[in-house]
């Protein structure tokens, strides 16, 4: 393959398509446009985008889904805000791109997406596709109505419906990987923050934070640690949310990717990725229920910027638009840790334990280990991993520790053309 120099490149794609509330109402068009900018490459068989979307101004959701040559999505972006929102992305050279754009709402009770538009390139011809002829991109309108927008919570992500592939064959404990299906859901775009729980023990005089959790989280934007189960289950009770199952929580760490390591792709952490063991965790004496070890396994040539946790969103997020699901704090999950549970584990919306309802009304006398999942900023590199699980009992509080919410989706919306 001949190495082709550096340039950058334009591409805009723009998909237009109609959103009305009947038969009789007319609206204004929404318009999402995607742009797709060349970056570079990365070595001589790979190169990087940039992918910039606009979604539509009343927040209806939209799903942008990356190909190459008809196989597997290798990039899927749930849009959900107004603004413009960029992510990066790899692909090899020598293959063809292609990207569908849908609207993702409710029809009949049934969660659908309606394909907006399909174009594509080859990487090989970028250049001249990008500077030629620009008539090749390709507009599809459709016309659609419904009764009601999907109206996300605020501060949340909707995750679509659907099954991927759970599981790794690293660790026994992520043995075997298998599909799983798991209804759609809502979940919170960040770790739920030191000021985000300090209201909820403001409002109802419960589970005041252990004085030392500020050491670690010591503003308002950073993570809440310091958190056992039980807490981080008060405080969903109160947010009218709950925590999340560990299949929920790695189907959203996955963003839409297929079969790779990271909430980012195969790359191993850099310090640019997510925050975890790296030089100025190296100088740390770690207590672990009382025994002081060393972090040894601390990343000595990666600085992350930094020593404890991070305040939320400070890396970039994952294709689904979340951040922090690798590093900075360990997050609780519902399900009861069991290490073998993946080799009989439901295919659709599987929890290890008890059902959702019995775990959340069992509450209080629950004592067997809950799973957490995605590392902190003393946890080795390999636990950066969406597949990595680990058990922790629930009256434990640590440093590194939190937890995010997620909320189920209320099936509201109906097609009516």
């Amino acid at each position: 393959m001949k190495y082709i120099t550096y340039f950058h490149i334009f591409l805009v794609v723009t998909v237009v398509f109609l959103i009305g509330c009947g038969e009789t109402e007319e609206r204004e068009p929404i318009i999402p446009v995607v742009t797709l900018e060349f970056v570079g490459y990365t070595d001589t068989e790979n190169a990087q985008f940039s992918t910039t979307v606009k979604p539509n101004t009343k927040e209806l959701p939209i799903l942008v889904v990356f190909t190459s040559e008809g196989k597997e999505p290798f990039h899927v972006w749930n849009v959900h805000k107004r603004g413009p929102i960029t992510q990066m992305f790899t692909v090899p050279l020598d293959t063809s791109v292609s990207w569908e754009v849908s609207i993702i709402p409710y029809t009949d009770g049934i969660y659908k997406e309606y394909p907006l538009g399909i174009s594509g390139i080859s990487v090989e011809t970028l250049s001249e596709y990008v500077l030629g002829d620009t008539s090749r991109a390709i507009t599809t309108p459709l016309e659609t109505s419904v009764e009601n927008e999907i109206e996300i919570p605020e501060g949340m992500v909707l995750i679509p419906e659907g099954e991927f592939q759970m599981g790794s064959d690293v660790e026994e404990n992520e043995k075997p990987v298998h599909t799983v299906y798991v209804d759609a859901f809502y979940i919170d775009i960040h770790e739920v923050t030191v000021g985000e729980y300090t209201r909820f023990v403001r409002e109802t005089g419960l589970n005041p934070l252990p004085p030392w959790a500020s050491e670690r989280s010591p503003t308002d934007k950073h993570p809440v640690v310091g958190v056992s189960w039980h807490d981080a289950m008060a405080y969903a009770k109160w947010a009218n949310k709950r925590l999340p199952t560990e299949a929920e929580w790695e189907k959203a760490a996955r963003g839409g990717l297929s079969g790779v390591k990271y909430p980012w792709g195969n790359t191993d952490p850099d310090g640019t990725q997510c925050n975890y063991a790296d030089k100025h965790t190296a100088d740390l004496v770690w207590n672990f229920d009382g025994v002081e070890q060393r972090i040894t396994w601390a990343d000595e040539d990666v600085d992350d910027g930094y020593i404890f946790n991070a305040p939320v969103g400070s890396f970039l997020p994952n294709p689904f638009g979340l951040y922090d699901m690798a590093g900075n704090v360990w997050e609780w999950c519902l399900d009861e840790y069991i290490e073998d549970f993946y080799t009989n584990s439901p295919r659709e919306n599987p929890i290890a334990g008890m059902d959702i309802v019995d775990i959340i009304d069992k509450s209080l006398s629950i004592t067997t280990p809950r799973t957490s999942r995605g590392g902190s900023y003393a946890s080795a590199s390999s636990e950066m991993r969406s597949a990595q699980r680990h058990g922790i009992y629930p009256r434990r509080e640590y440093y590194n520790v939190g937890f995010r919410c997620v909320k189920p989706v209320k099936r509201e919306l109906k097609r009516v053309n």
